[in-house]
């Protein structure tokens, strides 16, 4: 292949109109789900009224995680090996900790079924103290979780060369605070998933617009409490992921659980206003630098220390984080190089989207 121009396969098929999408999949007999989200960026949840949607023609359950013991496993945890420990949950029991956080999931014959039941959940919330930056987060007294010192996940360090010597001897050094906002890569296609039971094998099988499979099939079968080889992720055509469609979520979890606990395919399409709230940010970073120059403009040195949000939960572990450490000199060479990254887990306040859906900067399970 190195040196070849092969042609592409699938560009009539796409172009025609024939490619096939995960909301372009069905099974007979198929009931649809959809999540109840956190509406506050930090708050205890005092209590889930249900009753209101069971009452509701079409509505197969509603469940809140007591309900669902086979996904009382993290969907992710850290550890010493990956900053302090935490444990993100597949449906949050006690606390939401950022807002569209799930916290409970309703299963109807139809998707409009869904839209219904969702209004009529009634979920009680004690708000509590939201975290609205990484410099908040890092002075504030509320802790995101329980027994950390403070709210820094994890710290990722890289240096080469004598960073001091090298800008002691600079012509020129620049010192600057940066800001990067944070981004969202918004795909065409939102996530969704679709599960059943394969009559004749037996196995689990997943369809997911998602660009892991494995990465999923083996967190579906951590949670679920399954083989790894009883599990079988399929991808249909993706429009778009761009990264964070690489993750793992609760959905994908909460989507094979109803499956499995109601013997018929179930599936879960995300909305573009979900998609705002729930699917994983980028990159939300303060960085304070140092960058000396010689009389020739060729860069002798580049210091940086720089604070990452990381969400709610650092369920990317370092790998974010490091890859700023990592690339940040760029395509320029820098013969004395030194980097610092913390990531601060924070809980953000959020407004919806209600007119145009590129505005609203909303909370995200994970960022970096």
């Amino acid at each position: 292949m190195i040196g070849a121009s092969p042609r592409r396969k699938e560009d009539l098929r796409l172009l025609t109109g024939a490619g096939r999408f995960l909301d372009d999949l069905g099974r007979p007999g198929v009931a649809h789900l959809g999540v109840v989200r956190s509406v506050h960026a930090h708050a205890r949840i005092a209590r889930i009224d249900a009753a209101a949607a069971l009452k509701l023609p079409g509505v197969l359950a509603v469940w809140r995680a007591a309900d669902l013991p086979e996904v009382a496993r993290p969907l992710a945890e850290g550890g010493a090996a990956n900053g302090r420990p935490y444990a993100m949950p597949v449906l949050a029991r006690d606390v939401a900790r950022y807002a569209g956080e799930p916290v409970a999931v309703v299963v109807a014959e139809s998707a409009a079924r869904v839209a219904d039941a969702l209004e009529a959940v009634r979920v009680e919330y004690e708000p509590l103290e939201p975290l609205v930056d990484v410099e908040a987060a890092r002075g504030a007294a509320t802790r995101l979780h329980a027994g950390w010192p403070d709210n820094a996940a994890l710290g990722v360090r890289g240096a080469v060369g004598d960073v001091e010597q090298a800008l002691a001897g600079a012509h020129v050094v620049v010192e600057a605070r940066l800001r990067h906002p944070r981004l969202a890569a918004v795909p065409i296609e939102p996530r969704g998933a679709l599960a059943y039971r394969d009559e004749m094998s037996g196995e689990l099988v997943v369809w997911s617009s998602q660009q892991n499979p494995y990465r999923l099939r083996d967190a579906l079968a951590a949670v679920l409490g399954v083989p790894v080889e009883a599990v079988r992720v399929r991808m249909p055509d993706v429009g778009g992921a761009f990264g964070p469609k690489g993750s793992v979520y609760p959905e994908e979890i909460l989507v094979a659980a109803a499956a499995l606990r109601l013997g018929r395919p179930v599936k879960w399409v995300e909305t573009r206003r979900e998609d705002f709230a729930a699917l994983g940010h980028d990159r939300e970073h303060v960085h304070t630098a140092r960058i000396g120059f010689a009389k020739d403009g060729g860069i002798v040195a580049l210091d940086d220390a720089f604070l990452a949000d990381v969400g709610a939960y650092p369920a990317e572990g370092a790998g974010l984080t490091q890859n700023t450490v990592n690339h940040l000199p760029g395509p320029y060479r820098v013969p004395a190089y030194r980097c610092a990254g913390t990531a601060w887990s924070r809980r953000r306040p959020s407004t919806p989207p209600t007119a145009a859906p590129a505005a609203p900067r909303p909370c995200s399970p994970w960022s970096g």
